[in-house]
């Protein structure tokens, strides 16, 4: 088995991934336990549909320490002569120019922003724990945030990416004809406004993975193909910005939202100095 699924309306592939399935090995409908974050198959769907409220919650926390550190939204102040002012330019003064006071205007840039393809990876090992996932999807939906709080646009896709075999040229894709199982789904459009409580299921719920993902792979046949779901392997297309694993657990806040603010660098986005 070879196949890559792409999805690019987050609601075509709900009514895809829900179907039912005659597979054999269905973790998808298994019981309620913290590793697929403490819901149901049921409770999972409505999520999905509906949003994380308390994946919200996460999210904020990052948000009140990262958007005030975003300074490119606001272009340098620049002086303005005029016949009024706060301060005098002697120069002029001296020189009898009627418009030799100085005062300060910070614009807002209104210049267009830039488009960003985020692809970030939920192909997460067995051993992942799901406070690791909340973590790494909270601070992800707070870096999207942050981009387009920026004047930026971004496309979101999250993927889902599994090998048969566990070496390392299979798990990065460059053999796939063995067993190989890739989901592609656009989250979030260029052109749409961020809807952060949907945004935070698809990113920061571990059954995102553990139930929505396994579904649609016991759908394909995946599930009785490859052992336990297959080995995380590495996305086909990583767009201009690719996010595997970050943390291998949780860490401090502080160590996250540095994280954030490094990416954010790497975009060339302005941001205080630290």
């Amino acid at each position: 088995m070879n196949k890559h699924i792409i999805y690019e309306d987050l609601y075509d592939f709900w009514l895809y991934a829900f179907r039912e399935s005659d597979a054999y090995s269905k973790s998808s409908r298994g019981y309620s336990r913290e590793w697929n974050g403490n819901v149901s198959w049921l409770e999972a769907k409505k999520l999905a549909l509906q949003g994380w409220q308390d994946g919200l919650e996460q999210v904020k926390k990052y948000q009140t320490e990262i958007t005030p550190q975003i300074t490119e939204k606001v272009i340098r102040p620049s002086q303005i002569y005029d016949v009024a002012g706060y301060n005098v330019d002697v120069g002029r003064y001296l020189s009898n120019d009627p418009e030799c006071f100085v005062s300060r205007e910070f614009v807002v840039n209104n210049s267009p922003g830039r488009v960003f393809t985020l692809v970030c990876s939920i192909s997460f090992s067995a051993a992942i724990k799901s406070e690791t996932i909340i973590q790494r999807g909270a601070i992800i939906c707070a870096l999207v945030d942050a981009i387009e709080y920026a004047g930026h646009r971004v496309e979101v896709i999250c993927n889902w990416a599994v090998s048969k075999y566990s070496n390392e040229e299979n798990r990065t894709g460059n053999i796939k004809n063995k067993g190989w199982l890739e989901l592609d789904v656009t989250v979030k459009k260029a052109n749409q406004p961020l809807e952060m409580i949907e945004l935070a299921f698809c990113l920061a719920h571990p059954s995102m993975l553990r139930r929505v993902m396994f579904s649609v792979a016991e759908i394909e046949g995946w599930s009785d193909f490859a052992y336990a779901y297959g080995y995380p392997a590495k996305a086909t297309n990583e767009g201009d910005l690719y996010i595997q694993e970050i943390f291998s657990g949780k860490v401090p806040n502080k160590k996250a939202i540095n994280w954030v603010l490094n990416q954010l660098k790497n975009l060339n986005i302005e941001i205080k100095n630290q």
